[in-house]
């Protein structure tokens, strides 16, 4: 049976759109892209198709919205898949999850994931930076690297101090382990403050674009020089106050919900009640803990039963940076292992060091949906 979304019907600055909101594992990359399409002006005559069939469903099936899009993706001119049984081969990477490489000088590793966005003239940003301007020797260090290049050289440097590895770079790559360690540990939340500076700097004025960060994809917009994201859990469905959440912080602190017209929404008491173990979750450490930086560690308890929508937006935050750090701590540590038990083999059989090095494969990002 095919995976369904609900539809809801949203008021943005005085005009209605519908949107589609998403279901407990729903496919984050899919929905985020589909609400551009549904509210963006610039796409309004490209995606009409997907707009009208909104517009009459109260919720839609995955089949049929992988089905339009491809409709869609064949009607533009010069697109990049002139063949529709290639297109519907690449269109449900959307739904099963899509190999997304950030490079931390702001952009993606190329390849078929971004072609798609740029077939459908949809942006697709992030925020994971480093700072010239705060750091220049770090950004030296780190700009040059994306996330799985990252894993790689920490990885290569982990066994070079344990005696298994031996390159003629490995000065080269000790110092980049050390900052990229150093990097990875102050931008858990795969934000930074230059990220944030930088997507305003690149987002146009009312203008869409899908933002990769957490391993989650989400409908963004620059209003008024804000950035704001789009609400697409379905437990907020009913509530017509709740559409938009800001963007202003790395670690949500700042963050609350707006209304359609970007007005704060009423901080009113949540029903939502949260369990001991969502709780809990927020309480964890940094995976790359920096030596230099107290202030890494357990966050401090609070009630979270009965939260404001403020409190409720930084919470939804803290747990997602929660999962990714320790989905990040979990991937590095099996590279290590791994790698421990290769070079462990590596010296038994007498192995060239340049076999042992080429057998080693790097840990990608798992690209799970996390509900907004």
């Amino acid at each position: 049976m095919s995976l369904t979304f609900e539809v809801k019907s949203v008021e943005i600055n005085g005009s209605s759109y519908r949107i589609f909101l998403q279901n407990e594992n729903g496919p984050c990359a899919l929905l985020a892209l589909c609400n551009v399409l549904l509210l963006s002006p610039q796409h309004s005559r490209q995606a009409r198709e997907l707009i009208e069939f909104a517009k009459a469903r109260s919720e839609v099936t995955l089949n049929q919205v992988v089905t339009i899009l491809a409709n869609i993706g064949m009607r533009i001119p010069q697109g990049a898949y002139s063949d529709l049984n290639q297109l519907l081969q690449i269109l449900p990477q959307l739904h099963t999850g899509l190999n997304i490489n950030p490079i931390f000088n702001g952009s993606f590793e190329d390849g078929d994931e971004m072609s798609l966005f740029r077939l459908f003239n949809v942006s697709i940003v992030h925020g994971w930076l480093a700072a010239y301007d705060q750091d220049p020797v770090q950004y030296q260090h780190v700009s040059k690297y994306s996330y799985e290049e990252a894993q790689r050289v920490l990885v290569e440097a982990y066994d070079m101090q344990q005696g298994n590895l031996q390159t003629s770079n490995a000065q080269e790559i000790l110092e980049d382990a050390n900052y990229i360690k150093s990097f990875l540990a102050r931008s858990a939340t795969q934000l930074t403050e230059y990220g944030l500076k930088h997507l305003k700097d690149v987002l146009l004025e009312n203008s869409y674009a899908v933002l990769f960060r957490n391993d989650h994809f989400s409908t963004l917009i620059k209003n008024n020089g804000e950035l704001y994201l789009l609400v697409t859990d379905s437990g907020f469905k009913n509530n017509k106050d709740i559409i938009w959440q800001s963007l202003k912080s790395v670690n949500g602190s700042q963050d609350t919900f707006y209304t359609g017209n970007f007005i704060p929404a009423t901080l009113q008491k949540s029903t939502t009640q949260l369990t001991s173990n969502t709780a809990a979750s927020t309480h964890h450490t940094n995976p790359f803990l920096d030596p230099r930086d107290s202030t890494s560690g357990a966050q401090q308890d609070r009630d979270s039963r009965y939260m404001t929508d403020e409190e409720l937006a930084r919470h939804l935050q803290e747990e997602e940076d929660a999962r990714v750090a320790r989905s990040m701590q979990r991937g590095y540590g099996r590279s290590r292992s791994n790698n421990d038990e290769e070079g462990a083999n590596g010296r038994s059989k007498k192995k060239s060091k340049d076999k042992s090095g080429s057998s080693r494969k790097r840990d990608k990002l798992k690209k799970s949906c996390i509900i907004m």
